[in-house]
Protein backbone atom coordinates (compact mmCIF):
# COMPACT_ATOMS: atom_id res chain seq x y z
CA UNK A 1 0.00 0.00 0.00
CA UNK A 2 1.25 3.15 -1.03
CA UNK A 3 0.14 7.16 -0.41
CA UNK A 4 -0.59 9.65 -2.90
CA UNK A 5 -1.82 13.37 -2.28
CA UNK A 6 -4.58 14.74 -4.20
CA UNK A 7 -7.21 17.56 -4.74
CA UNK A 8 -10.76 16.51 -3.73
CA UNK A 9 -12.99 18.57 -3.74
CA UNK A 10 -10.29 21.88 -2.97
CA UNK A 11 -8.50 19.60 -0.04
CA UNK A 12 -5.42 18.79 -0.65
CA UNK A 13 -5.52 15.02 0.77
CA UNK A 14 -3.02 12.44 1.59
CA UNK A 15 -4.79 8.98 0.22
CA UNK A 16 -3.69 5.41 0.55
CA UNK A 17 -4.01 3.63 -2.45
CA UNK A 18 -3.84 -0.51 -2.28
CA UNK A 19 -3.32 -2.88 -5.63
CA UNK A 20 -5.51 -5.04 -6.26
CA UNK A 21 -5.28 -7.57 -9.67
CA UNK A 22 -7.82 -7.63 -12.13
CA UNK A 23 -7.25 -10.62 -15.01
CA UNK A 24 -9.64 -12.07 -17.48
CA UNK A 25 -7.96 -14.58 -18.89
CA UNK A 26 -7.34 -13.90 -22.87
CA UNK A 27 -8.72 -10.22 -22.68
CA UNK A 28 -6.74 -8.11 -20.06
CA UNK A 29 -4.52 -8.35 -16.41
CA UNK A 30 -4.07 -5.22 -14.44
CA UNK A 31 -2.95 -4.32 -11.44
CA UNK A 32 -5.25 -1.68 -10.11
CA UNK A 33 -4.60 0.77 -7.81
CA UNK A 34 -7.80 1.49 -5.36
CA UNK A 35 -8.41 4.09 -2.17
CA UNK A 36 -9.25 2.22 0.89
CA UNK A 37 -12.95 3.51 0.25
CA UNK A 38 -13.58 2.29 -3.23
CA UNK A 39 -15.08 -1.11 -4.10
CA UNK A 40 -12.17 -3.29 -5.42
CA UNK A 41 -13.34 -5.76 -8.26
CA UNK A 42 -14.93 -9.20 -6.46
CA UNK A 43 -17.25 -11.92 -7.84
CA UNK A 44 -19.96 -9.43 -9.27
CA UNK A 45 -17.59 -7.25 -10.62
CA UNK A 46 -16.09 -10.64 -12.86
CA UNK A 47 -20.08 -11.76 -13.33
CA UNK A 48 -20.96 -8.37 -15.38
CA UNK A 49 -17.11 -8.42 -17.00
CA UNK A 50 -17.73 -11.61 -18.45
CA UNK A 51 -21.51 -10.66 -19.57
CA UNK A 52 -20.19 -7.34 -21.40
CA UNK A 53 -17.36 -9.44 -22.67
CA UNK A 54 -20.09 -11.61 -24.67
CA UNK A 55 -22.33 -9.35 -25.87
CA UNK A 56 -22.37 -9.33 -29.41
CA UNK A 57 -23.85 -5.21 -30.26
CA UNK A 58 -21.97 -2.96 -32.33
CA UNK A 59 -19.47 -1.01 -30.35
CA UNK A 60 -19.96 2.61 -29.51
CA UNK A 61 -20.77 5.30 -26.81
CA UNK A 62 -20.93 2.87 -23.53
CA UNK A 63 -21.98 4.56 -19.87
CA UNK A 64 -20.70 3.23 -16.29
CA UNK A 65 -23.04 4.57 -13.60
CA UNK A 66 -20.85 3.80 -10.31
CA UNK A 67 -17.65 2.90 -12.15
CA UNK A 68 -15.98 2.04 -8.45
CA UNK A 69 -12.30 1.06 -9.28
CA UNK A 70 -12.71 2.04 -12.62
CA UNK A 71 -12.29 -2.03 -13.57
CA UNK A 72 -15.55 -2.19 -16.05
CA UNK A 73 -15.01 1.33 -16.97
CA UNK A 74 -11.15 0.54 -18.54
CA UNK A 75 -12.35 -3.27 -19.86
CA UNK A 76 -15.23 -1.37 -21.82
CA UNK A 77 -12.29 1.19 -22.97
CA UNK A 78 -10.66 -1.90 -24.25
CA UNK A 79 -12.38 -3.47 -25.87
CA UNK A 80 -13.22 -0.44 -28.10
CA UNK A 81 -15.95 1.12 -26.60
CA UNK A 82 -15.77 4.70 -25.74
CA UNK A 83 -16.81 5.48 -22.08
CA UNK A 84 -18.23 7.61 -19.97
CA UNK A 85 -17.57 7.01 -16.13
CA UNK A 86 -19.16 8.56 -13.48
CA UNK A 87 -19.58 8.13 -9.41
CA UNK A 88 -20.79 9.77 -6.35
CA UNK A 89 -17.98 8.79 -5.19
CA UNK A 90 -14.73 11.36 -5.70
CA UNK A 91 -12.38 8.26 -4.73
CA UNK A 92 -13.74 6.00 -7.18
CA UNK A 93 -13.47 8.58 -9.63
CA UNK A 94 -10.01 9.20 -8.74
CA UNK A 95 -8.97 5.63 -8.57
CA UNK A 96 -10.53 4.95 -12.69
CA UNK A 97 -8.40 8.28 -13.74
CA UNK A 98 -5.33 6.89 -11.97
CA UNK A 99 -6.08 3.17 -13.52
CA UNK A 100 -7.19 4.53 -16.51
CA UNK A 101 -3.87 6.70 -16.91
CA UNK A 102 -1.50 3.82 -16.07
CA UNK A 103 -2.92 1.77 -19.25
CA UNK A 104 -3.22 4.17 -21.43
CA UNK A 105 -6.92 4.48 -21.86
CA UNK A 106 -7.38 7.99 -20.64
CA UNK A 107 -8.05 9.32 -24.33
CA UNK A 108 -11.05 6.04 -24.06
CA UNK A 109 -12.58 7.34 -20.97
CA UNK A 110 -14.33 10.52 -20.11
CA UNK A 111 -14.81 10.63 -15.81
CA UNK A 112 -17.70 12.37 -14.32
CA UNK A 113 -18.34 13.09 -10.07
CA UNK A 114 -22.06 12.84 -10.65
CA UNK A 115 -24.88 10.28 -10.15
CA UNK A 116 -28.30 9.36 -10.75
CA UNK A 117 -29.69 12.28 -7.99
CA UNK A 118 -27.68 14.89 -9.10
CA UNK A 119 -28.63 14.57 -13.34
CA UNK A 120 -26.66 12.33 -15.55
CA UNK A 121 -26.68 13.30 -19.20
CA UNK A 122 -26.79 10.48 -20.67
CA UNK A 123 -27.48 11.65 -24.04
CA UNK A 124 -28.85 9.90 -27.46
CA UNK A 125 -24.86 8.70 -28.12
CA UNK A 126 -25.07 6.40 -25.29
CA UNK A 127 -25.87 2.82 -26.39
CA UNK A 128 -24.59 0.83 -23.59
CA UNK A 129 -25.34 1.42 -20.30
CA UNK A 130 -23.89 -0.99 -16.92
CA UNK A 131 -24.56 -0.63 -13.23
CA UNK A 132 -23.49 -2.86 -10.57
CA UNK A 133 -26.48 -2.10 -8.77
CA UNK A 134 -26.26 -1.38 -4.84
CA UNK A 135 -27.80 -4.40 -3.08
CA UNK A 136 -27.13 -4.15 0.26
CA UNK A 137 -30.78 -3.85 2.28
CA UNK A 138 -31.70 0.21 3.16
CA UNK A 139 -30.21 1.41 5.63
CA UNK A 140 -32.44 2.36 9.01
CA UNK A 141 -32.09 5.69 9.76
CA UNK A 142 -29.13 6.77 11.40
CA UNK A 143 -27.78 3.26 11.12
CA UNK A 144 -24.43 3.81 9.14
CA UNK A 145 -22.26 0.88 8.45
CA UNK A 146 -20.18 2.50 6.42
CA UNK A 147 -18.53 5.54 5.70
CA UNK A 148 -21.43 8.10 4.44
CA UNK A 149 -19.53 8.82 1.11
CA UNK A 150 -19.56 4.88 0.58
CA UNK A 151 -23.62 4.57 1.00
CA UNK A 152 -24.85 5.05 -2.42
CA UNK A 153 -22.14 2.82 -3.91
CA UNK A 154 -23.76 0.22 -1.59
CA UNK A 155 -26.71 0.70 -0.34
CA UNK A 156 -30.02 0.22 -2.32
CA UNK A 157 -33.11 2.65 -1.56
CA UNK A 158 -36.78 1.82 -0.95
CA UNK A 159 -39.89 2.35 -3.29
CA UNK A 160 -38.71 -0.07 -6.45
CA UNK A 161 -34.97 0.70 -5.71
CA UNK A 162 -31.84 2.25 -7.84
CA UNK A 163 -33.37 0.38 -10.14
CA UNK A 164 -36.67 1.87 -10.49
CA UNK A 165 -35.18 5.62 -9.98
CA UNK A 166 -33.33 4.77 -13.09
CA UNK A 167 -35.80 3.31 -15.49
CA UNK A 168 -38.02 6.24 -14.38
CA UNK A 169 -34.70 8.96 -15.43
CA UNK A 170 -34.37 7.85 -18.65
CA UNK A 171 -37.83 8.55 -19.38
CA UNK A 172 -36.76 12.17 -19.35
CA UNK A 173 -33.48 11.79 -21.01
CA UNK A 174 -33.28 11.79 -25.14
CA UNK A 175 -31.76 7.93 -24.90
CA UNK A 176 -31.06 6.44 -28.10
CA UNK A 177 -33.26 3.85 -29.58
CA UNK A 178 -30.58 0.98 -29.70
CA UNK A 179 -29.52 1.13 -26.26
CA UNK A 180 -29.21 -1.83 -24.23
CA UNK A 181 -28.42 -1.85 -20.77
CA UNK A 182 -26.75 -4.02 -18.33
CA UNK A 183 -27.71 -3.86 -14.37
CA UNK A 184 -26.61 -6.36 -12.02
CA UNK A 185 -28.55 -7.40 -9.31
CA UNK A 186 -29.36 -9.42 -6.20
CA UNK A 187 -31.94 -11.67 -6.58
CA UNK A 188 -31.76 -14.05 -3.86
CA UNK A 189 -32.20 -12.70 -0.90
CA UNK A 190 -34.06 -9.84 -3.14
CA UNK A 191 -33.10 -6.26 -3.21
CA UNK A 192 -35.56 -3.81 -3.37
CA UNK A 193 -33.99 -3.09 -6.92
CA UNK A 194 -35.71 -6.01 -8.85
CA UNK A 195 -35.65 -7.46 -12.86
CA UNK A 196 -39.34 -6.96 -13.12
CA UNK A 197 -38.71 -3.11 -13.10
CA UNK A 198 -37.67 -2.59 -16.37
CA UNK A 199 -40.69 -4.55 -17.70
CA UNK A 200 -43.33 -2.13 -16.08
CA UNK A 201 -41.90 0.59 -17.44
CA UNK A 202 -41.28 -0.89 -21.11
CA UNK A 203 -38.30 -2.01 -21.71
CA UNK A 204 -37.61 -5.76 -22.47
CA UNK A 205 -35.22 -7.97 -20.45
CA UNK A 206 -33.34 -11.40 -20.16
CA UNK A 207 -31.33 -12.82 -18.04
CA UNK A 208 -27.43 -12.85 -19.12
CA UNK A 209 -25.58 -14.28 -16.12
CA UNK A 210 -26.28 -15.38 -12.97
CA UNK A 211 -23.46 -16.91 -9.64
CA UNK A 212 -24.15 -17.85 -6.56
CA UNK A 213 -22.26 -16.98 -3.82
CA UNK A 214 -22.73 -18.29 -0.47
CA UNK A 215 -26.24 -17.37 0.21
CA UNK A 216 -26.55 -14.92 -2.37
CA UNK A 217 -27.94 -14.92 -6.23
CA UNK A 218 -26.37 -12.37 -8.15
CA UNK A 219 -27.95 -11.54 -11.80
CA UNK A 220 -27.38 -9.67 -15.00
CA UNK A 221 -30.08 -8.79 -17.24
CA UNK A 222 -30.25 -7.13 -20.00
CA UNK A 223 -33.00 -4.83 -20.83
CA UNK A 224 -34.04 -2.75 -24.17
CA UNK A 225 -37.15 -0.73 -26.07
CA UNK A 226 -39.21 -3.76 -27.85
CA UNK A 227 -38.05 -3.73 -31.80
CA UNK A 228 -35.34 -1.14 -30.44
CA UNK A 229 -38.59 1.66 -30.09
CA UNK A 230 -40.45 0.95 -33.34
CA UNK A 231 -44.24 1.44 -32.20
CA UNK A 232 -46.75 -0.91 -33.96
CA UNK A 233 -49.07 -0.34 -36.97
CA UNK A 234 -51.89 1.36 -35.52
CA UNK A 235 -55.28 1.29 -36.90
CA UNK A 236 -58.45 3.12 -36.33
CA UNK A 237 -60.68 -0.31 -37.44
CA UNK A 238 -60.26 -3.20 -38.91
CA UNK A 239 -61.97 -6.61 -39.43
CA UNK A 240 -59.13 -8.18 -37.18
CA UNK A 241 -55.63 -7.68 -36.30
CA UNK A 242 -54.56 -11.59 -36.75
CA UNK A 243 -55.76 -10.78 -40.88
CA UNK A 244 -54.11 -7.22 -40.73
CA UNK A 245 -51.04 -8.82 -39.78
CA UNK A 246 -50.74 -11.34 -42.46
CA UNK A 247 -49.76 -8.83 -44.97
CA UNK A 248 -47.24 -7.33 -43.32
CA UNK A 249 -43.71 -8.92 -44.85
CA UNK A 250 -40.63 -6.98 -43.14
CA UNK A 251 -38.87 -8.46 -40.83
CA UNK A 252 -38.33 -7.49 -36.94
CA UNK A 253 -40.61 -6.61 -34.30
CA UNK A 254 -43.63 -6.73 -35.84
CA UNK A 255 -47.17 -5.40 -34.07
CA UNK A 256 -50.71 -4.31 -35.20
CA UNK A 257 -52.55 -2.78 -32.86
CA UNK A 258 -56.27 -1.24 -33.40
CA UNK A 259 -59.01 0.62 -31.73
CA UNK A 260 -61.59 -1.45 -33.00
CA UNK A 261 -61.95 -4.53 -34.82
CA UNK A 262 -65.22 -5.71 -35.63
CA UNK A 263 -64.35 -9.87 -36.87
CA UNK A 264 -62.15 -10.72 -33.91
CA UNK A 265 -61.70 -14.26 -33.27
CA UNK A 266 -61.21 -16.28 -29.73
CA UNK A 267 -60.22 -20.09 -29.52
CA UNK A 268 -61.95 -21.99 -32.23
CA UNK A 269 -63.24 -19.95 -34.36
CA UNK A 270 -65.34 -18.41 -31.58
CA UNK A 271 -66.04 -14.49 -32.15
CA UNK A 272 -63.65 -12.45 -29.80
CA UNK A 273 -66.68 -9.59 -29.28
CA UNK A 274 -64.45 -6.40 -28.18
CA UNK A 275 -65.67 -2.97 -27.08
CA UNK A 276 -64.51 0.66 -26.99
CA UNK A 277 -61.25 1.19 -25.10
CA UNK A 278 -59.73 -2.79 -25.14
CA UNK A 279 -56.30 -3.24 -26.05
CA UNK A 280 -56.74 -5.45 -29.05
CA UNK A 281 -53.05 -6.13 -30.54
CA UNK A 282 -51.45 -9.13 -33.33
CA UNK A 283 -47.45 -9.91 -32.36
CA UNK A 284 -45.73 -11.52 -35.67
CA UNK A 285 -43.36 -13.75 -34.12
CA UNK A 286 -40.23 -16.33 -35.62
CA UNK A 287 -41.03 -19.53 -35.43
CA UNK A 288 -37.01 -19.81 -34.95
CA UNK A 289 -37.78 -18.47 -31.41
CA UNK A 290 -39.79 -21.80 -30.27
CA UNK A 291 -37.03 -24.40 -31.25
CA UNK A 292 -38.39 -27.54 -30.34
CA UNK A 293 -41.22 -26.16 -27.76
CA UNK A 294 -44.49 -27.97 -28.46
CA UNK A 295 -47.55 -25.77 -29.64
CA UNK A 296 -49.56 -26.68 -26.49
CA UNK A 297 -46.29 -25.62 -23.96
CA UNK A 298 -46.14 -22.34 -26.17
CA UNK A 299 -49.43 -21.00 -25.86
CA UNK A 300 -49.24 -21.73 -22.34
CA UNK A 301 -46.15 -20.08 -22.04
CA UNK A 302 -47.32 -16.79 -24.13
CA UNK A 303 -50.24 -16.68 -21.29
CA UNK A 304 -47.79 -16.69 -18.28
CA UNK A 305 -45.85 -13.73 -20.24
CA UNK A 306 -49.10 -12.01 -20.18
CA UNK A 307 -50.27 -12.63 -17.04
CA UNK A 308 -47.14 -12.10 -15.11
CA UNK A 309 -46.23 -8.71 -16.98
CA UNK A 310 -49.76 -7.70 -15.59
CA UNK A 311 -49.51 -9.29 -12.27
CA UNK A 312 -52.46 -11.11 -12.51
CA UNK A 313 -53.77 -14.97 -12.74
CA UNK A 314 -53.22 -17.60 -15.54
CA UNK A 315 -55.98 -20.21 -16.37
CA UNK A 316 -54.83 -23.19 -18.44
CA UNK A 317 -54.33 -22.86 -21.00
CA UNK A 318 -54.03 -19.12 -21.83
CA UNK A 319 -57.03 -17.40 -20.60
CA UNK A 320 -56.29 -13.75 -18.83
CA UNK A 321 -57.83 -14.33 -15.50
CA UNK A 322 -58.29 -11.21 -12.41
CA UNK A 323 -58.23 -12.07 -8.48
CA UNK A 324 -61.90 -12.64 -8.37
CA UNK A 325 -61.64 -15.41 -11.40
CA UNK A 326 -62.94 -13.68 -14.15
CA UNK A 327 -61.92 -13.55 -17.62
CA UNK A 328 -59.89 -10.66 -18.37
CA UNK A 329 -58.28 -11.02 -21.38
CA UNK A 330 -57.17 -13.92 -23.90
CA UNK A 331 -54.95 -15.20 -26.52
CA UNK A 332 -55.17 -16.85 -29.38
CA UNK A 333 -52.40 -17.87 -32.03
CA UNK A 334 -52.60 -18.80 -35.98
CA UNK A 335 -49.99 -20.00 -38.59
CA UNK A 336 -49.99 -22.21 -41.55
CA UNK A 337 -47.72 -25.24 -42.23
CA UNK A 338 -45.25 -23.25 -45.01
CA UNK A 339 -45.41 -20.01 -42.93
CA UNK A 340 -42.01 -19.30 -40.49
CA UNK A 341 -44.53 -17.15 -38.56
CA UNK A 342 -46.80 -17.29 -35.60
CA UNK A 343 -49.15 -14.57 -35.21
CA UNK A 344 -50.59 -13.98 -32.06
CA UNK A 345 -53.31 -12.14 -31.29
CA UNK A 346 -53.90 -10.88 -27.78
CA UNK A 347 -57.15 -9.13 -26.00
CA UNK A 348 -57.36 -7.20 -23.04
CA UNK A 349 -60.75 -5.90 -21.77
CA UNK A 350 -60.28 -2.22 -20.35
CA UNK A 351 -63.64 -2.51 -18.52
CA UNK A 352 -66.11 -4.92 -16.15
CA UNK A 353 -68.78 -6.44 -18.68
CA UNK A 354 -71.01 -9.25 -19.54
CA UNK A 355 -69.63 -11.32 -22.65
CA UNK A 356 -71.89 -13.77 -23.87
CA UNK A 357 -73.71 -13.79 -20.84
CA UNK A 358 -70.41 -13.96 -18.72
CA UNK A 359 -69.07 -11.96 -16.43
CA UNK A 360 -65.36 -10.49 -17.45
CA UNK A 361 -62.98 -8.14 -15.66
CA UNK A 362 -61.23 -4.93 -16.86
CA UNK A 363 -57.82 -3.76 -16.42
CA UNK A 364 -59.16 -0.24 -15.18
CA UNK A 365 -60.65 -2.61 -12.08
CA UNK A 366 -57.06 -2.81 -11.69
CA UNK A 367 -54.82 -0.12 -12.96
CA UNK A 368 -57.60 2.59 -12.96
CA UNK A 369 -54.99 5.32 -14.30
CA UNK A 370 -53.55 3.26 -17.11
CA UNK A 371 -54.49 3.90 -20.05
CA UNK A 372 -54.81 1.54 -23.85
CA UNK A 373 -50.95 2.16 -24.77
CA UNK A 374 -49.87 1.61 -21.32
CA UNK A 375 -50.79 -2.05 -20.96
CA UNK A 376 -49.97 -2.46 -24.62
CA UNK A 377 -46.10 -1.34 -24.04
CA UNK A 378 -46.12 -3.37 -21.05
CA UNK A 379 -47.00 -6.42 -22.93
CA UNK A 380 -45.61 -5.97 -25.70
CA UNK A 381 -42.10 -5.83 -23.50
CA UNK A 382 -43.20 -9.02 -21.74
CA UNK A 383 -43.40 -10.49 -25.15
CA UNK A 384 -40.42 -8.86 -26.71
CA UNK A 385 -38.52 -10.23 -23.95
CA UNK A 386 -38.55 -13.89 -24.80
CA UNK A 387 -39.39 -13.92 -28.83
CA UNK A 388 -37.78 -10.62 -30.17
CA UNK A 389 -34.28 -11.63 -32.17
CA UNK A 390 -31.79 -9.26 -31.70
CA UNK A 391 -27.79 -9.43 -30.83
CA UNK A 392 -28.87 -9.70 -27.13
CA UNK A 393 -29.45 -13.75 -27.33
CA UNK A 394 -31.87 -15.73 -26.26
CA UNK A 395 -31.13 -18.91 -24.28
CA UNK A 396 -34.78 -19.86 -23.74
CA UNK A 397 -35.66 -23.71 -23.48
CA UNK A 398 -38.18 -26.53 -23.13
CA UNK A 399 -37.34 -25.87 -19.60
CA UNK A 400 -37.65 -22.53 -19.02
CA UNK A 401 -40.60 -22.78 -20.73
CA UNK A 402 -41.76 -24.99 -18.78
CA UNK A 403 -40.99 -23.39 -15.40
CA UNK A 404 -42.41 -20.20 -16.56
CA UNK A 405 -45.45 -21.53 -17.71
CA UNK A 406 -45.81 -23.51 -14.09
CA UNK A 407 -45.05 -20.65 -11.59
CA UNK A 408 -48.38 -18.79 -13.63
CA UNK A 409 -50.69 -21.93 -13.43
CA UNK A 410 -49.85 -22.50 -9.94
CA UNK A 411 -50.99 -19.37 -8.86
CA UNK A 412 -54.47 -19.85 -10.19
CA UNK A 413 -54.71 -23.19 -9.00
CA UNK A 414 -53.25 -22.55 -5.43
CA UNK A 415 -56.32 -20.41 -4.52
CA UNK A 416 -58.43 -22.94 -4.95
CA UNK A 417 -59.36 -24.69 -8.16
CA UNK A 418 -61.09 -28.19 -8.21
CA UNK A 419 -61.78 -29.81 -11.82
CA UNK A 420 -64.66 -32.22 -13.31
CA UNK A 421 -63.33 -34.47 -15.37
CA UNK A 422 -66.30 -37.00 -16.64
CA UNK A 423 -68.21 -35.82 -13.65
CA UNK A 424 -64.79 -36.81 -11.10
CA UNK A 425 -63.27 -34.21 -8.97
CA UNK A 426 -59.83 -33.73 -9.14
CA UNK A 427 -56.85 -31.59 -8.63
CA UNK A 428 -54.28 -30.35 -10.84
CA UNK A 429 -50.51 -31.64 -9.95
CA UNK A 430 -48.17 -30.43 -12.95
CA UNK A 431 -47.52 -29.24 -16.30
CA UNK A 432 -46.28 -31.54 -18.91
CA UNK A 433 -43.51 -31.11 -21.34
CA UNK A 434 -46.30 -31.04 -24.24
CA UNK A 435 -48.47 -28.78 -22.29
CA UNK A 436 -50.68 -31.22 -20.91
CA UNK A 437 -52.08 -31.34 -16.88
CA UNK A 438 -51.66 -34.06 -14.72
CA UNK A 439 -54.42 -34.52 -12.52
CA UNK A 440 -54.93 -36.73 -9.69
CA UNK A 441 -57.75 -37.38 -6.68
CA UNK A 442 -57.57 -40.56 -4.39
CA UNK A 443 -57.88 -43.12 -6.77
CA UNK A 444 -55.56 -42.22 -9.79
CA UNK A 445 -53.75 -40.18 -11.86
CA UNK A 446 -54.67 -38.66 -15.02
CA UNK A 447 -53.52 -36.45 -18.02
CA UNK A 448 -55.29 -34.35 -20.58
CA UNK A 449 -54.81 -31.75 -22.85
CA UNK A 450 -58.44 -31.19 -23.83
CA UNK A 451 -60.03 -27.87 -23.16
CA UNK A 452 -63.63 -29.15 -23.60
CA UNK A 453 -63.01 -31.96 -21.14
CA UNK A 454 -61.99 -29.95 -18.27
CA UNK A 455 -64.74 -28.24 -16.19
CA UNK A 456 -62.71 -25.53 -13.55
CA UNK A 457 -64.56 -25.48 -10.22
CA UNK A 458 -63.78 -22.54 -7.72
CA UNK A 459 -64.31 -22.45 -4.31
CA UNK A 460 -66.13 -19.51 -4.50
CA UNK A 461 -68.53 -21.87 -6.34
CA UNK A 462 -69.44 -24.09 -3.44
CA UNK A 463 -69.80 -21.14 -0.78
CA UNK A 464 -72.61 -20.35 -3.17
CA UNK A 465 -74.35 -23.77 -3.47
Amino acid sequence: MHKVIVLIRNNIMEIKLRKESFNISGTCSWVLEIPTTVYPPREDTYLLADTIIKLEINKGMAMEIGCGSGALSLLLAHLGWDVLATDINPYAVLATRINATNYGLMNNIQIYENCIENGIIIGSKVELIIWNLPYLNPLKPDDHCLELIEDAAYIDINDGGWCDKLFKYLKGNDVSDHCVILLLFRTIPESASSPLTGKINGWSSRLMNSKIIGDEKLEVHAFWKPGYNSRPLMLTDCESTMDEAKKIKNIGWNRVMTDKQYSGRGRRGSVWDSQEGDMMATWIISKSQFGDISIGLIQTELGSLVANALGVDLKWPNDIISSDFKKLGGIIMESGDLENVVRVGVGINRYSNKKLDIDTAGWSDIYPDYNRDEIFSIIDAALSSRYEINEIGNNFNSITSLDTSWEALSRHISRGVVNVIDDNEYRVTGLNIDGSLNFTNDDLIISSDSIDEIKWKYFIDFMNE
